[in-house]
């Protein structure tokens, strides 16, 4: 044991001033190990390519078990739909968006209202109805518009409202890369949805 205790230590040297040494061999195993480490978890959460590591299929379950986060988990597609609310005042519909999250008047990030305002947005959505939902084609402004009277009436039960009175939701998909010189616009409506919310 204490043979085997002094060849671990043998790669650690203390200097004069109370600094501990490090073997460049030691450096060079540790970070091997994790390289090998990260390429098999990247491996197994990458969809089927040409790379094969070697006894990767005995060790996907395992690892998936121990490292379950995918890239999704990280990212958000672009291509997914989003959630604009909008309220309505004397002659026009205002928007209430507090995003984007990392703008100056979110402090860059530091101020967490606009996070919360998605899962008001989300409450306010769990409580309405899928047939509240109407197809839209034209501007924002004429979406909201048309909709008419409110499909219900909810209320906020979110501790902080930023969303009361008449609210229009409106989904916007964005405009694919392929065509950002034919469309103005970033997004374009796509449902609409108008409440009377209770704060």
């Amino acid at each position: 044991m204490k043979t085997k205790l002094r060849s671990f230590y043998s790669h650690f040297t203390r200097t004069g001033n109370g600094l501990v040494s490090v073997s460049r061999k030691s450096v060079i195993i540790v970070c091997a190990a994790w390289v090998m480490v990260i390429t098999y978890v990247a491996q197994v959460q990458l969809p089927k390519n040409v790379i094969t590591l070697p006894g990767q299929k005995s060790v996907r379950h395992s690892i998936a078990n121990m490292a379950p986060q995918g890239w999704a988990f990280f990212t958000k597609s672009p291509r997914d739909p989003e959630m604009v609310p909008y309220q309505k005042t004397p002659g026009a519909w205002k928007p209430l968006s507090l995003t984007p999250h990392s703008s100056p008047r979110n402090a860059f990030g530091l101020n967490r209202e606009s996070r919360a305002q998605g899962v008001e947005i989300a409450l306010l959505l769990s409580a309405a109805q899928k047939g509240d939902w109407r197809d839209c084609a034209s501007s924002r402004q004429q979406c909201l518009d048309d909709f008419g009277a409110p499909a219900r009436r909810i209320e906020n039960r979110s501790p902080d409202p930023t969303l009361c009175g008449t609210v229009g939701l409106l989904q916007e998909k964005p405009t694919p890369w392929a065509w950002r010189d034919l469309i103005p616009e970033s997004h374009s409506p796509e449902r609409v949805m108008v409440l009377e919310v209770t704060c």
